[in-house]
């Protein structure tokens, strides 16, 4: 009797320090898996940063390049007017030098960039009609002024730039608002500040990220512009203006 409770406490001490270490190695794959998947979104933040300072790069390569220099109309995202829709190339009536559309995907075939985020959604793109404006129509000088502004909220109380020439932006990692590489829209925007960035007026907001449950609301967009002041600075040193 002796032997057999020795053997039974025995293996019930086994059991139980068994469980212990099961729990704690669950504990720390858990919290492991946790923090490599936050640290591939940093990376996916980080990569899709890396990608709209290349785009307004090219912007700017862009504008140089043409006579008389302005910057390139969106690639639309619907069917109407001139060009095809969510082709990469830009939209432009023939007929006035305008845009078809002044918001839709940044135009990446005419551009040679990448055409979407880590998250593989399409790059969001608006564009000032002075700036964008081509024969037969009036074209930009050292005079135009641009009509987009970058907020610090939906309302635009505070502004962060005024008179911006162009603005692009990934609508990050919940991609609410955004379309997809294969040309499907996804969920509309919720929260008021990531709506701003998708009610194509003009402005929008560049802020912190924060979660569903924040008080100002998600929002996770990713945010970059072409000040007015490097646009003139690169086209002056390359001949182009005044």
């Amino acid at each position: 009797m002796r032997i057999q409770t020795r053997v039974a406490f025995s293996r019930g001490v086994t059991l139980i320090e068994l469980a212990l270490a099961l729990l704690v190695i669950g504990l720390l794959l858990g919290s492991g898996l946790s923090l490599l998947g936050s640290q591939l979104e940093q990376q996916k933040v980080k990569q899709t940063q890396r990608t709209l300072e290349e785009i307004n790069e090219a912007l700017l390569g862009y504008a140089v390049s043409q006579t008389p220099p302005h910057l390139p109309c969106p690639d639309k995202t619907s069917a109407a007017g001139a060009g095809a829709a969510n082709d990469g190339q830009e939209d432009v009536n023939p007929v006035t030098g305008q845009c078809v559309a002044q918001e839709g995907h940044i135009p990446w075939a005419s551009l040679g960039v990448a055409p979407s985020d880590a998250w593989g959604r399409r790059i969001h793109y608006r564009v000032s009609t002075t700036f964008s404006n081509r024969s037969p129509a009036a074209t930009m000088t050292l005079s135009s002024t641009a009509n987009l502004r970058v907020c610090e909220a939906a309302g635009c109380a505070v502004v962060t730039s005024n008179g911006v020439p162009a603005v692009v932006l990934s609508f990050g990692r919940n991609g609410f608002g955004a379309i997809s590489a294969a040309g499907a829209a996804l969920p509309a925007a919720v929260g008021a500040d990531e709506i701003e960035n998708t009610n194509q007026n003009g402005d929008f907001v560049w802020r912190s990220p924060s979660s569903a449950d924040a008080a100002a609301g998600e929002f996770d967009d990713i945010v970059s512009w072409l000040p007015t002041g490097v646009l003139f600075n690169r086209l002056v040193a390359a001949g182009k203006l005044p």
